[in-house]
């Protein structure tokens, strides 16, 4: 052969070596093409197959009936797929791992898990090659995998109140995680903060809680009548005075700039982006301890939810027992009321209350009972019939101190330490209604003081039963309530003004009207006391070139309803005021269509150009899911659907947990 022939053969060999291999990468290419468009296919199989798989748990199927509805989803999603290939997912019997790791989710590469609040869908199947089995491809692999968890810490900024009326039992004692038929019964579980006093059955959604105020004018925390539910997620931590502050909110920001970021998360624009909350610790360890925010605006609030949620949603919320802390400090849950008879021939054991702490303060604290001293400035001497020091035994007129079941004590740091008020003695006082103030004061290293205005009901026992109902007997059933009044502000510069509705309503549970008795009524009275105006520490303090005033200074009480307009105006102008808290003692008081007297004394607190936390905040003891039964334009009304649980991401919270696509491992 010619050098030229042989050279053109050459060329030719070259040529088809070339060609064979710019056809295998052609293959190559489209059978990886191939691959790619099949892999999208399966995982949005899986993607949708594990949404749909969290959303049954949601609506509370079971894990069988979650894994059929993936199942069910993800064959649906398999049909047309773009090369045409078929994909058969084996039962739980045959699941595929990866090799040497059978049995273990992390390794699942064909099947569904559902386990928990953790659903995962692994697709695996071999696809034929077109050209590439011409290079000796045959077959390329082609996977998908998605997880989805149930995500469950609460996003809406409120708490709700697990009690009315603690510890019971009775007195209108109410646990509103318990089943209605049930919610009435024992008193706070003493042992367990999520117990049920071994009486009362958790809610569920075939038997729910009661309907109660989730937010609004009758959520008012038992010991703290300014706070209503509304928190700052984004404060947490109050082991010390350094607290955990997130997504740009920094000490120094003020309450209305926090009130704005919560409004957004209430309306889900933008949704809360955590952190979430951890898994309640006792004592508490600071993560769930979340700052209260001061002067709430109940319409604010309200209309923000309703932006994002109706009736018939279901919610999961926080919930605190009631009670706001404060740090480092304690805290007096009082009884609703102290119920005496008007004179006693033995010594007369008063009502429970409890005294709470949080988990840094160890100090002692002591207990007191004051009269209402300020009487006698207001024109109303008869009204303190509590003298100080105490007479035992008391003159006519006047009641003497109680004997305490426990005093001079570190509070438990559980659910609190309950003491009992045991050998009252009274003498001959007119039946009425009256106030006195339970005090506590907490030694060295803290110092500090916490009082709480407490109603003593006095009425005539003839027989010595108890019961005010018999014949002879004088009761107290002609009363006004100030519940429905603002009772809280916030001013967020230097030198500001606040207004502050009052409502005067005989529209409490305990009475019906104020009116209507042998004798004429008179007008309650409404004054502030000049000589209870404080810092929130009970530090005196001078309200300087500010004024405190009201619309008017008498009111004659009458039903009220949400839409009706205040009673009166209480106007606090602030000029002069250094930035801090504040509070006074607002007192009203009158005679009833009884001829009795009735006086309430209630604590006004507002805040100065002050930061947003404070001091103040509630311990979450749990976590429960809602479900929204109404929503007015002051309140906002639930019913507990679930118990209470220690873990926001527990399986038996699915009712109310969000699902998220996350990453396999």
């Amino acid at each position: 052969m010619a050098p030229a022939d042989r050279q053109h053969g050459q060329v030719l060999v070259m040529l088809a070596i070339l060609m064979t291999l710019l056809l295998a990468f052609a293959g190559l290419t489209i059978d990886v093409g191939r691959q790619l468009a099949e892999r999208r296919h399966l995982q949005n199989a899986t993607d949708a197959a594990v949404l749909a798989a969290c959303r049954a748990l949601i609506a509370g199927e079971s894990d069988s009936a979650a894994a059929l509805a993936a199942r069910a989803v993800a064959m649906i999603n398999l049909e047309g797929s773009p090369v045409g290939q078929s994909v058969a997912i084996p039962d739980d019997a045959h699941r595929e791992y990866e090799d040497g790791h059978a049995g273990d989710p992390a390794y699942l590469t064909n099947g569904i898990i559902v386990s928990g609040t953790t659903v995962r869908v692994a697709l695996d199947v071999d696809l034929p090659t077109v050209l590439a089995r011409v290079v000796g491809v045959s077959e390329l692999g082609v996977g998908a995998r998605s997880r989805c968890n149930l995500q469950g810490s609460p996003a809406v900024p409120i708490v709700a109140r697990r009690y009315t009326h603690p510890p019971g039992p009775g007195a209108g004692f109410v646990d509103h995680v318990a089943t209605a038929f049930t919610s009435g019964n024992g008193g706070v579980d003493a042992l367990d903060p999520r117990g049920y006093d071994g009486v009362r059955v958790p809610a569920s959604l075939a038997e729910p809680g009661p309907v109660f105020s989730i937010y609004g004018t009758d959520s008012k925390a038992t010991n703290a009548s300014d706070f209503r539910g509304f928190v700052a997620l984004d404060i947490r931590d109050f082991e010390t005075t350094t607290h955990q502050y997130y997504n740009e909110v920094t000490p120094g920001t003020n309450a209305p700039t926090i009130k704005d970021i919560e409004g957004a998360y209430l309306s889900g624009n933008p949704p809360y982006p955590g952190p979430g909350f951890p898994p309640v610790a006792t004592p508490p360890d600071g993560g769930t301890q979340v700052a209260v925010i001061p002067g709430n605006n109940t319409s604010f609030v309200v209309h923000e939810f309703d932006n994002q949620f109706a009736a018939g949603d279901r919610l999961l919320l926080g919930v605190y027992d009631g009670t706001v802390m404060s740090i480092p400090d304690f805290s007096i849950v009082p009884p609703a009321e102290i119920a005496i008879p008007s004179t006693t021939t033995t010594p007369f054991d008063g009502p429970t209350f409890k005294v709470s702490r949080n988990a840094s303060f160890y100090s002692t604290v002591t207990l007191k009972l004051r009269g209402d001293t300020e009487a006698a400035l207001a024109g109303r001497p008869e009204a303190d019939i509590l003298p100080d020091p105490a007479v035992v035994p008391p003159a006519a007129g006047d009641m003497s101190e109680p004997i305490w079941s426990t005093d001079v004590f570190i509070p438990d740091s559980g659910s609190g330490t309950t003491v009992a008020m045991n050998d009252i003695q009274t003498n001959a006082i007119p039946p009425g209604i009256y106030t006195a103030w339970l005090e506590g004061h907490s030694g060295i290293p803290y110092d500090q003081d916490r009082a709480v205005p407490v109603p003593v009901k006095v009425q005539t026992d003839a027989n010595g039963d108890g019961d005010y109902t018999d014949a002879g007997d004088v009761g107290v059933t002609r009363d006004f309530s100030l519940a429905q009044s603002t009772l809280s502000g916030i001013t967020p510069s230097l030198n500001g003004t606040l207004t502050l509705p009052i409502i005067v309503s005989t529209t409490s549970a305990a009475n019906t009207k104020w009116d209507g008795g042998a004798s004429v009524e008179t007008p309650v009275s409404l004054v502030w006391d000049p000589t209870t105006f404080t810092d929130c520490s009970l530090d005196p303090a001078a309200l300087g070139m500010g004024s405190i005033t009201l619309s008017t200074s008498s009111v004659t009480p009458a039903p009220s309803g949400p839409n009706d307009p205040p009673d009166a105006t209480l106007t606090i102008d602030t000029l002069g005021l250094s930035s801090g808290c504040y509070q006074f003692v607002l007192r009203a008081s009158g005679t009833n269509g009884d001829g009795q007297p009735v006086t309430h004394l209630q604590i006004v607190k507002f805040t100065v150009a002050s930061t947003a936390a404070g001091g103040e905040y509630v311990d979450i003891i749990g976590f429960t899911v809602f479900q929204i039964t109404s929503i007015g334009s002051n309140d906002i009304f639930g019913k507990a659907v679930s118990g209470i649980y220690s873990n926001p991401n527990d399986p038996n919270l699915r009712l109310a947990q969000l699902p998220r696509l996350v990453p396999w491992n």
